[in-house]
């Protein structure tokens, strides 16, 4: 997991390959042009990077099941608003709530004996989920919230010798 700000920076220069290429060419982007759907990025291979804009309001954290991904990383930006995620290290030894789903490559996980970190996320950072991590997003912090987010996956073969 990997937590940070779109904006360049001196740590920023620490982030794996991917991750700075993606973000410096998201700035090229008038991203508040775009309407919620998925998107290409130039210099990238369409099955293995490709980013969603979402727009939703957020939800209670018992509206959702933890979930992790095998293949993909989830590199997600808050364009507008806040909502809380949560996050633990995988064991693997959780129970699971629905068999993986190889098409969206997820899987997802009952909520019990898992113990998530929250984090308040706000617009102008970014979060970077790795398969090791499972995590929970979308939930409301007190009130439902309006969210305009921007998620890129990352297909693991792209940030090897990069974390």
């Amino acid at each position: 997991m990997l937590i940070g700000n779109i904006k360049q920076n001196s740590i920023s220069e620490s982030y794996p390959f991917v991750v700075k290429d993606v973000l410096s060419k998201l700035t090229k982007i008038d991203l508040s042009a775009l309407p919620p759907g998925r998107y290409e990025l130039d210099g990238y291979d369409a099955e293995k990077l490709w980013f969603v804009i979402l727009e939703y309001h957020t939800s209670p954290f018992s509206d959702f099941h933890p979930e992790v991904h095998k293949y993909h990383s989830d590199l997600q930006i808050m364009l507008s608003g806040t909502e809380l995620m949560a996050w633990s290290i995988d064991t693997g030894n959780h129970p699971q709530f629905g068999d993986y789903n190889d098409k969206r490559d997820i899987l997802f996980y009952e909520s019990d004996h898992i113990d998530l970190n929250i984090i308040n996320a706000m617009s102008g950072e970014f979060y970077l989920f790795t398969p090791n991590v499972i995590h929970i997003t979308n939930i409301s912090n007190k009130e439902s919230e309006f969210v305009r987010k921007l998620v890129v996956k990352i297909h693991n073969d792209l940030l090897v010798g990069g974390l």
